[in-house]
């Protein structure tokens, strides 16, 4: 046991000052205070997103997909130019299967389900009231088309078909395809904006109180949705079987910026830091998903917007592919946390314009260079 010896104050003062008459040396330097190295949170990251209480936002975000999947394909059915008949469009078939009602699907789950992709897209320009008038003006194009199912009846100011030996698209009178303002509208209005604002606001939910059916947080239920409508399978990228609208275009460019694993991983380490009550960790992998997301965006529009630029002289494709890279554009503005401004979505959709017969192609590579510009991105490495 040690033994410590105690002094009288005076004492004290007493050495003190004995000290003080001593020669006088340098001081030594005062210690910098050395400041504590932070915990990491330790706990194990999987490799597949197979949690136990997954919850029903992944069947929520399934099914989303499985209904937008319905829709495009109907639109397409008048694309053909093989069938003696081309088939026409019911604009009221369509809007009921956006709205969920009368039982418009084909899967049947999916009438049932009690899910509306209508409801859940977002209200930002009244895109809701956009999209419907959307397959207001598909119908009357594709009875005008069906009469001559193998022609072109589309031009500048009239709705109809452009036919080409690629393909053949439906299109408004202006140039954009019915097809792409629904898939890549409700993609962004619906499926981007969802996921975005969900992760986004994910602190703000409740990391404590289970739910009775999954035994899941309302954080783990908001992750869960989010990477659901990203459409990949829980063992991504190993396996890329299966793909859906966001995963799909996260694949087809991983070459040029390695989205596949960047995304997959923050998605892992996400989950995780919410299960293990990692705030830190959760917003790391939060900020990463919302960054890589609208990263894979831009470079799908400078693929399409390429893919334009080698496409003049077939119609057909060009329209295609222009109404495929404005749709990414229109899509940049449902992200709460967005990396590009308001006024470069902007100066990108006048690069478009409003008849995409009119548009210039030099401003395909303005749109091109203000893209890899602000995102940071190589044109010529992006397939």
């Amino acid at each position: 046991m040690k033994k410590y010896i105690y002094l009288p104050a005076i004492a004290l003062v007493a050495i003190a000052s004995f000290s003080s008459c001593k020669k006088k040396t340098t001081e030594p330097e005062p210690e910098t205070p050395v400041t504590p190295t932070p915990v990491t949170p330790s706990y194990n990251i999987p490799t597949t997103y197979n949690y136990t209480n997954t919850t029903t936002g992944v069947t929520t975000a399934t099914n989303c997909i499985a209904m937008l999947g319905e829709i495009t394909t109907y639109i397409r059915s008048s694309h053909t130019t093989t069938a003696a008949t081309q088939p026409t469009l019911s604009a009221q078939k369509l809007k009921d299967m956006y709205a969920n009602a009368n039982n418009q699907f084909t899967l049947s789950t999916l009438n049932t389900s009690g899910i509306s992709l209508m409801a859940k897209t977002s209200t930002t320009l009244n895109f809701p009231t956009l999209q419907n008038a959307n397959f207001d003006d598909a119908q009357p194009a594709s009875i005008t088309s069906a009469a001559n199912p193998t022609t072109s009846t589309a031009s500048s100011g009239a709705r109809g078909k452009l036919v080409s030996p690629a393909r053949a698209v439906l299109v408004d009178a202006n140039g954009f395809e019915y097809k792409e303002f629904a898939e890549k509208g409700l993609m962004g209005a619906t499926f981007y904006y969802q996921a975005t604002t969900l992760l986004a606001g994910i602190a703000a939910l409740d990391n404590t109180t289970l739910t009775l059916v999954n035994g899941a947080t309302a954080q783990e239920r908001a992750w869960d949705e989010a990477f659901g409508l990203f459409g990949v399978p829980v063992d991504f990228p190993t396996n890329t079987t299966g793909l859906k609208n966001w995963g799909s275009y996260c694949n087809s460019v991983n070459v040029a910026i390695g989205s596949n694993t960047m995304i997959m991983n923050a998605f892992l380490k996400g989950r995780a830091a919410i299960v293990n009550g990692d705030n830190a960790g959760r917003d790391a992998a939060r900020d990463i998903v919302i960054a890589t997301w609208e990263k894979v965006a831009a470079a799908k529009c400078i693929s399409y917007l390429k893919g334009a630029k080698n496409n003049l002289s077939d119609p057909a494709t060009l329209h295609h592919n222009l109404s495929e890279g404005y749709g990414f554009v229109l899509a940049f503005q449902y992200n709460p946390n967005k990396i590009i401004s308001n006024g470069d979505i902007a100066t990108l959709l006048g690069y478009f314009g409003t008849n995409l017969y009119n548009l210039q192609t030099a401003n395909l590579d303005l749109a091109i260079a203000k893209l890899e510009s602000v995102f940071s991105l190589n044109a010529s490495l992006i397939p």
